[in-house]
């Protein structure tokens, strides 16, 4: 935390020496990747056979090395750059506020709290003098706590950059106990396993290896969160190098003179083919960002945590709107059909709009509401959302992040519901039958059919399995494609109300279920009507 005395004593020049060093370095090993690169194309000029081929890969490596480092250098240099840079503007405004507080008069304490000097405007000063000194006052006050807030943001941003690019070290835990446990370990294990090192001992697994530790379920979220925005920044600086490579080694297959034989035309195939993975995954990362970057949260004042990744092809994102870990309430809800990380801006506002109805529903707790796009969700309606193959993949993933958010909370237990849109609803309902997941409510909203009956569900009375649909949802023609359909008297659970909006208007501010979603989220279960249910035939 940057303080009122270090920023006022700031000197930047010793930050802008250390990032003139790393432009060095970084130019130096860019130079040694094209040398290297150089060195490939003059040996496999004249030199075939295995040990050429053996040569060809170890210096391949060499080079993406060399590019690696040099991007990781010219990071350090943009980053320090940066820093210096808002460290400065910071202290000149910090200065403007102390100068005008000087000039009241009046002093500034260590703090950066202003005291005004009231003996120097006499026994008796005007109302009018009065409240012009303490306008004065608030407008220095408010210049310095800009200042500091701008310092300390850098220092955030600065410090959270560098980490992403330190160089991996050596780690040693308590009882000889070395490795990460494994995705799938018991989430409660887990949460053990981390509470047992050291703080030396976190950081120190963050910055090796953010991505293992981001992805595990039972490590508490705020920590999750920042090992994997870490993990972005690594996992670009190695698609940044690994393109690089890729295109210099089609420029080295490319025939000068024109021509293309079959194998070498198979070998640019492969290698275009690798570009348009790493292309899409770069592409995601940048949908993600935008996510965890979000300005506009919809009437949400909570900031966004992303607790698990995945960048291939159409992406994974688990994003949270507040913390779950101190949070009262915690709804976790899972897309359905076409959900993928390009296009999931609409299920965040979803989230978001949870969070901000259950926070003003019930303003003295918390809520912290979840999207979980954790697996591949069909991409289409036909002929993929009728197969079972995708909820039967997500099932246990779903679950071990259901049991994670109990093993990870903080205090008294809080509310967690379990909602599924569409295809979602079938997820959840499949996974409900299999798992005891620590919930206290599920939600199917417009599933086609859920395989288990609400009695059936590991954990959950049938009192607090609830379920929705709209009258002109065309998904009714669906109903029951995988399992018993939630809204049928049959199913044995909760029918509340919603408004005609379609297959995806329960969001809609309008719509009478979006506020009977919040109802269920903060536990006013008195409050939520019962709505129509089908005959059981």
């Amino acid at each position: 935390m940057v303080t009122f005395q270090q920023l006022r004593n700031a000197q930047t020049t010793q930050l802008e020496s250390a990032a003139n060093s790393a432009r060095k370095v970084a130019r130096e090993m860019e130079q040694y990747g094209s040398d290297t690169r150089r060195w490939r194309r003059n040996l496999n000029g004249g030199w075939r056979g295995v040990d050429a081929s053996a040569a060809d890969a170890q210096l391949g490596q060499h080079e993406t090395s060399y590019q690696q480092m040099g991007r990781s250098y010219g990071r350090v240099d943009e980053v320090v750059g940066f820093f210096a840079n808002e460290i400065d503007m910071a202290k000149r405004t910090l200065e403007r506020g102390v100068d005008m507080a000087n000039t009241i008069p009046g002093r500034v304490n260590e703090s950066g709290s202003i005291q005004v000097d009231w003996a120097a405007f006499g026994p008796r000063p005007s109302p009018e003098v009065v409240r012009h000194a303490k306008q004065q006052a608030q407008q220095a006050a408010n210049m310095i706590r800009q200042a500091l807030m701008r310092a300390n943001s850098a220092d955030r941003q600065a410090q959270s950059a560098l980490q992403s690019i330190a160089a991996p070290i050596t780690v040693s835990t308590p009882n000889g106990t070395g490795s990460i446990p494994q995705r799938g370990t018991d989430p409660r294990q887990v949460k053990g396993w981390w509470d047992g090192l050291s703080e030396e001992q976190r950081a120190a697994y963050l910055r090796e290896n953010p991505k293992a530790i981001g992805s595990l379920d039972g490590i508490p979220s705020a920590t999750r969160d920042e090992a994997n925005r870490l993990a972005i920044g690594k996992e670009r600086e190695w698609l940044d190098a690994r393109r690089d490579y890729l295109r210099g080694r089609l420029e080295e297959l490319r025939p000068d003179d024109g021509s293309m034989n079959m194998q070498t035309a198979a070998q640019m195939g492969e290698v275009n083919k690798e570009l348009r993975d790493l292309d899409t995954r770069w592409q995601n990362l940048d949908s993600l960002e935008h996510q965890l970057g979000r300005t506009d949260l919809q009437g949400s004042t909570e900031r966004m945590y992303l607790l698990n990744y995945d960048s291939a092809a159409d992406g994974q994102a688990v994003i949270s709107v507040g913390n779950p870990d101190t949070a009262h309430n915690v709804v976790t809800y899972v897309p359905g059909t076409t959900a993928d990380v390009p296009g999931i801006n609409g299920d965040v506002n979803r989230a978001l709009w949870m969070q901000a109805d259950a926070t003003a529903l019930d303003p003295s707790r918390r809520t912290a509401a979840i999207t979980w796009l954790g697996y591949d969700a069909p991409d289409k309606v036909f002929p993929n959302a009728i197969s079972a193959s995708y909820y039967e993949a997500a099932a246990d993933d779903l679950a071990s992040f259901q049991q994670g958010l109990r093993a990870t909370h903080e205090g008294s237990p809080s509310i967690n519901t379990l909602m599924g849109h569409s295809y979602g609803g079938s997820t959840i309902g499949y996974t409900a039958a299999r798992h005891d997941m620590g919930i206290d409510n599920l939600i199917s909203v417009a599933s086609a059919g859920s395989q288990g009956n609400a009695d059936q569900y590991l954990g959950i009375g049938a009192d607090h399995v609830w379920a929705t649909r709209a009258s002109d949802d065309p998904i009714r023609f669906a109903a029951g494609i995988h399992g018993t359909d939630p809204i049928n008297e049959g199913y044995g659970g909760r029918v509340f109300p919603a408004s005609d909006g379609g297959h995806s208007g329960y969001w809609d501010a309008t719509n009478e279920a979006r506020g009977h979603f919040a109802e269920i989220i903060t536990g006013n279960y008195d409050r939520v009507p019962a709505g129509e249910q089908d005959k059981w035939f």
